[in-house]
């Protein structure tokens, strides 16, 4: 996979050698997804289990994307003052904890805080899958490796639906938190062949640590990109929380139907990703960010224009905001790990927390009630499109920023 990183070097940080360490990285980075996805058919239901509003079930997402963001901001800066394996170690044994009271639930406050305990071990485990990547790869690696992770992490998404909605065929949404804790204890397991990956650990106590993600924002050209890049994720985000209402509720398709139309937007991400790496990186950065921001614009449009005239149309005008938000995902991380040469716990968890904070509020916003859920979609598209291609040629034209 990487002819250019020795596999006896992999072998110094994980057992198995380099191929199954990014598989395993790949694993810890979709626990979002997997987290998200796997539930996103049952959501629509949860409103008559617990008889509740949709704004309380949609906590259960936009709650657990809301603070596993902010749990981010703890667990990358303590990852990089005490270790990588602690922190994993900690994350994978609290969500496997949060998993069983989602699974014996009885109402939904008892669910959201389930949820809550979730997103908190989800940020030790994302944050600290990403600081490994920068802590052990080099070099034009470290863009090789992103493309893989990303390529395969966006199996979870695509995969996830489908067995969420098969699961509900022959058990209740209680199923599917069964196997989320299987993905814990399977990440639990493997993390023995784990060597720690931190070699220069930060200077103080576990509060001096919280302050360099205060050092690390005033490094002005990190902070510009990662404020770019986390509002535009807010398109996506919004397509994640809305998404189970337009096909099921909106559109009238079965949860098995809308899993695989789900699916198929997820297959679009993992061509977009491998694209990038056959292609797209070949282009100057800002012809390509440039045509990402635009393809976003033209999908927002098209949905205003089409989006409500059937699920195909739906999904066939989203497809290019899916294609190329994947496609740039690998680029826009590197770019921002490469203004920084220290605190990579730290940066990985800025990277996280700015895309799903922004995402959070797109997902509140998407459950407001407005007469038709594709038009929150559609307009987050087409003007978030339009703001982002315009700070993307500014700071690209005047070189704010380190390339890499």
């Amino acid at each position: 996979m990487l002819k250019d990183y020795e596999t006896h070097t992999m072998r110094r940080h994980f057992r198995f050698g380099h191929t199954p360490l990014i598989i395993y990285l790949a694993f810890l980075n979709a626990f979002v997804p997997i987290s998200t996805d796997l539930y996103l058919a049952a959501l629509p239901g949860m409103t008559e289990v617990f008889s509740c509003p949709r704004w309380m079930a949609d906590l259960t997402i936009s709650g657990f994307m809301l603070f596993f963001a902010l749990s981010m901001l703890i667990w990358g800066p303590l990852s990089d003052r005490y270790g990588r394996k602690p922190a994993l170690t900690v994350g994978l044994a609290l969500y496997a904890a949060a998993s069983v009271l989602c699974l014996v639930a009885v109402n939904i406050y008892m669910l959201v805080a389930g949820r809550v305990l979730q997103a908190i071990g989800s940020g030790a485990v994302c944050s600290v899958s990403m600081a490994i990547v920068k802590d052990v790869f080099k070099g034009e690696a470290v863009e090789k490796v992103l493309v893989w992770m990303q390529t395969m992490s966006t199996l979870a998404p695509m995969l996830a639906p489908v067995l969420g909605a098969v699961l509900l065929k022959v058990t209740s949404w209680r199923g599917l938190f069964v196997t989320l804790l299987c993905c814990a204890v399977a990440g639990l397991a493997l993390l023995p062949a784990l060597k720690e990956t931190l070699r220069n650990p930060t200077d103080g106590n576990c509060f001096a640590a919280m302050k360099r993600v205060a050092v690390v924002l005033k490094n002005p050209s990190l902070t510009r990109l990662l404020l770019l890049f986390s509002i535009s994720a807010m398109p996506f985000m919004a397509y994640l929380t809305s998404s189970a209402f337009i096909y099921i509720r909106f559109f009238g398709l079965s949860e098995q139907k809308f899993s695989f139309f789900f699916a198929a937007n997820a297959f679009c991400s993992v061509i977009g990703a491998l694209a990038y790496s056959c292609f797209f990186r070949y282009l100057s950065r800002r012809a390509f960010i440039s045509m990402v921001f635009a393809a976003m614009t033209a999908s927002g449009i098209g949905l205003f224009m089409a989006g409500e005239a059937g699920p195909e149309h739906f999904l066939l005008l989203y497809l290019p905001l899916t294609f190329f938000a994947a496609a740039s995902r690998p680029l826009a991380t590197l770019l921002i790990f490469s203004q920084q040469d220290t605190d990579n716990g730290t940066v990985a968890a800025l990277i996280g927390c700015g895309a799903l904070s922004c995402g959070s509020l797109s997902m509140m916003i998407c459950s407001l009630p407005f007469p038709s859920p594709v038009l929150p979609v559609a307009g987050m598209a087409t003007g978030i499109g339009v703001l982002c291609l315009v700070l993307w040629l500014i700071i690209d034209g005047k070189k704010l920023y380190r390339a890499p």
